[in-house]
């Protein structure tokens, strides 16, 4: 959800000056009228939703299990909904346009317009949160641990949860975006020099906030250092174990309600690894490690470091592959070069190749820790039936027995079923970057059968990695040359 939305919201910011909009649309008030009923429409539907399951637990509580997966439908299509009718609005509506039209100061936009053009969206999101609350409330009453467990968090609580989590990392890449072109629009008579210097300045800047997540992540999810006590100290001899230095291990308080782990920061001194409180409510102590060995294998196999290196390549290689689709917007339909329509083929290509490209990557990347979290509660017996208090794992995730697999895929299950993930078809937003569970699971069975797997799949997955990087490099490198000498 937050790369999706990110990668969204990017659009409304990238054009200088809006001007798509239907012929009818003649005034920034009619566009204004148009653009905030759309949001209405959407806050409608939401409650709409939320209506429908209150009553349907009303009637009969018992069909909860049956509703779930019809809800987490309803809430995906009304999201995608949101998406549709927002680019209405800024194509065919024209609220780019009145956005900055309204908000101008001697004929040119104002700094900062853009929080006005994406305030329908934000305004719509955070009020379909506020009517999804009562649909929550009532699917939690309605759980068979509804009377043990904590009571369900109030209204803000849960809307600020969501600020929190899908928008808080968000707001950070875009707000670099706003900055840099109110910056522009400040300085508008900026030379080719200036150009660069603010160019670089951005970049500069974009890598500070990239080694700086952590603590941006720390503060906007209200991370705590996990409570002392065996599982802490479990976790920090496991990271010495296997020779992975981290700052700290931190608590994600969301009341119960998410199962999750992450690993943040390529930086030792800015590390953390992120574990949620019902994930270590109810996970095993040795499926907890599992879970943690993974983020470590992200640290070990320099994921993070490996993604930032392809993804500056791409967008090297790749926003170059925006323009066929802006000169087909000219010459086969018509249209003159707007900006907007630029900044439409950019998003599309950039997209597409992400989804695409970049997601076959990462389920690949997404396995190799899951090897990694079986390596760390691992013994060095490949034959082992199973461990005991004597027992003590490999160091430095050297060893791999069945007893890590399935420790390991014990935890995966419990992770997607704690979550309410479907095992086989948790739907393409949910499994485009790790794959479904069942896949992830029946990997991992496969090495049981055939240990000399593994070593096959790191092979493949080292020459992948290399070869895209590569490739990407020595593209880009061509495409620099010929623009030199065209």
């Amino acid at each position: 959800m937050p790369f999706l939305l990110l990668l969204f919201l990017t659009l409304p910011c990238l054009p200088a000056n809006w001007q798509s909009r239907w012929d009818w649309v003649d005034s920034p008030g009619k566009s204004a009228a148009l653009t905030w009923a759309s949001v209405l429409v959407e806050v409608g539907l939401a409650f709409r939703i939320a209506y429908r399951v209150r009553r349907h637990l009303a009637g009969d509580p018992s069909r909860r299990d049956a509703l779930l997966p019809r809800y987490g439908r309803w809430r995906f299509y009304h999201m995608l909904s949101l998406f549709v009718l927002y680019t209405i609005s800024l194509f065919g509506f024209g609220w780019g346009w009145a956005a900055q039209t309204i908000c101008s100061w001697g004929g040119e936009p104002i700094p900062g317009v853009e929080l006005v053009i994406l305030a329908p969206f934000l305004t719509a999101l955070v009020l379909s949160w506020v009517c999804f609350y009562d649909a929550e409330r009532a699917l939690h009453k309605a759980g068979p641990a509804a009377a043990s467990a904590e009571p369900f968090w109030g209204r803000g609580t849960y809307v600020s949860f969501h600020v929190r989590h899908n928008l808080a990392l968000v707001c950070v890449p875009i707000g670099l975006l706003i900055l840099e072109k109110s910056a522009r629009r400040l300085l508008p008579d900026l030379g080719d020099l200036s150009e660069i210097i603010v160019s670089v300045l951005g970049l500069i800047a974009a890598l500070c906030v990239f080694a700086c997540m952590p603590w941006i992540l720390r503060l906007a999810l209200g991370l705590r250092p996990m409570p002392p006590g065996p599982l802490r100290d479990r976790l920090l001899a496991t990271a010495r174990r296997l020779n992975c230095r981290c700052s700290d291990i931190l608590l994600w308080n969301t009341r119960g309600h998410v199962a999750n782990a992450m690993v943040a920061g390529f930086l030792p001194i800015l590390r953390y690894v992120l574990l949620t409180d019902r994930l270590v409510a109810e996970l095993t102590p040795d499926e907890v490690e599992a879970v943690f060995g993974h983020e470590v294998g992200h640290v070990k196999h320099h994921h993070m470091l490996y993604y930032l290196g392809f993804m500056l390549a791409s967008l090297v290689v790749v926003l170059p592959g925006a323009l066929p689709l802006l000169e087909y917007f000219e010459l086969k339909l018509g249209m003159s070069k707007l900006d907007e329509l630029q900044a439409l083929s950019i998003v599309t290509v950039l997209g597409a190749y992400i989804f695409v490209v970049f997601g076959f990557l990462s389920r690949r990347c997404e396995r190799q820790a899951d090897i990694y979290g079986c390596r760390t509660v691992s013994c060095t017996q490949t034959d082992c039936q199973g461990h005991d208090l004597s027992v003590v794992p490999a160091p430095a995730g050297e060893g791999l027995c069945p007893t890590g697999i399935h420790t390991f895929i014990a935890a995966l299950e419990k992770v997607a079923h704690l979550n309410g993930i479907s095992r086989d078809r948790p739907g393409w937003l949910q499994s485009w970057q790790h794959s479904t569970i069942a896949r992830r699971v029946e990997f991992l069975q496969r090495m049981l059968l055939d240990p000399s797997l593994e070593q096959r799949f790191q092979r493949t997955v080292a020459v992948v990695k290399w070869v895209m990087l590569a490739i990407l490099v020595v593209v880009g490198a061509l495409l620099f040359f010929f623009d030199r000498t065209a």
